[in-house]
């Protein structure tokens, strides 16, 4: 096997081993505070867990960033409790998915490019324009997508049981995103054939490998 080979099954594994960890987690956010429900509010004991993982996360990876998510998502249970208010326990998951359609939608603006399409660059560098218009789409749709899933979430979570709010955020999330790059393969696969036929697991790395990029941007920028 060469070393490009290896590398790349190594960066395959890593990616399906994390995305098994967080739906695991996610599920757990779920499924244990609906065990301890008769002894603790379920918007306080999923807080608690939120907070765990994201001191884990943060000492096993030594990362600030988690800690101090952990030091705001303590402050939130701190405000749920006393204000006895179930519904501050959606902040976290509204405030992640405007995050991420914030992401996405930042780079719409004109003269910007559109960040699938900086994705796509890092395999084949410029694009066909009748690709970069495509991806400028599929920026929108992931933009729109999330966007949907915050106002989703306060919808439900206002006017729906907890545990109603709790099975579509923690659970049904990962599905539904699964769902819109199943949909995005099948869209490319059967009308626009002329575009390359990336799978899903091949986005997914591409998206990776970009991250690494931006970190290693980043992390030259703060040393020079």
């Amino acid at each position: 096997m060469s070393p490009e080979s290896a590398s790349t099954t190594r960066s395959t594994r890593s990616i399906w081993l994390l995305a098994a960890v967080a739906i695991v987690l996610s599920i757990a956010l779920h499924v244990v505070p609906q065990l301890l429900r008769d002894s603790f509010d379920p918007a306080w004991s999923m807080l608690v867990l939120m907070i765990v993982d994201a001191c884990v996360v943060g000492l096993v990876v030594r990362s600030r960033t988690a800690l101090l998510v952990g030091g705001v998502l303590a402050a939130l249970l701190g405000a749920a409790v006393l204000l006895h208010q179930q519904a501050l326990s959606a902040l976290p998951s509204i405030a992640l998915n405007l995050m991420l359609a914030g992401v996405f939608g930042a780079t719409l603006r004109q003269g910007d490019t559109p960040l699938i399409v900086r994705i796509a660059e890092l395999d084949g560098g410029v694009l066909a324009p009748p690709f970069a218009r495509y991806l400028r789409a599929l920026t929108q749709a992931w933009a729109i997508f999330f966007v949907t899933m915050a106002g989703l979430s306060l919808v439900l979570i206002l006017y729906a049981p907890f545990e109603w709010w709790s099975l579509f955020v923690n659970v049904l999330m990962w599905p539904l995103v699964g769902m819109m790059f199943a949909v995005e393969w099948m869209v490319r696969r059967f009308a626009f054939k002329e575009l390359p036929p990336h799978t899903p697991l091949h986005i997914v790395a591409s998206i990776v490998a970009y991250q690494r990029q931006v970190g290693q941007m980043r992390a030259a920028r703060r040393t020079g």
